[in-house]
């Protein structure tokens, strides 16, 4: 007499809970990320990938500032990062220096595709000109 009731939800007791950033294989916390997003009112919905996505994108941000800032402080023989260790590595950085400056950065050796247009019957009416 297998397949109880109380089997089930034990089953499910068991099983162990992940964090959303476990799961995404993040480090940024995609919680907080996602109250933030709620908190900031940016929009009325958002996905529920939004939060993984960013929390993905500004753990990218993050690591290659630091990795870059972390490189130049090694090159001045210094143990620590400073302020202006990662000044240093925006500035050097021109995808880091668009981010931060506020513009996009396009990726350079790649076609922006352009919409195709499709033919469609016009809706004007054609007229015929009386010739006097």
């Amino acid at each position: 007499c297998s397949g109880g009731p109380s089997e089930g939800s034990e089953a499910k007791a068991k099983k162990s809970r992940s964090s959303r950033s476990s799961r995404a294989g993040l480090l940024f916390p995609v919680s907080r990320v996602e109250r933030q997003l709620r908190r900031g009112h940016f929009a009325e919905r958002f996905g529920a990938r939004a939060p993984v996505y960013l929390a993905a994108v500004l753990q990218w941000v993050t690591h290659k500032a630091m990795d870059m800032a972390g490189k130049i402080s090694k090159k001045s023989k210094q143990q620590r990062i400073s302020p202006s260790h990662l000044q240093m590595a925006v500035q050097k950085s021109s995808v880091l220096k668009q981010l931060l400056r506020g513009g996009v950065p396009r990726r350079h050796g790649r076609a922006v595709p352009q919409r195709q247009r499709v033919a469609s019957p016009s809706k004007k009416k054609i007229t015929k000109s009386k010739k006097r």
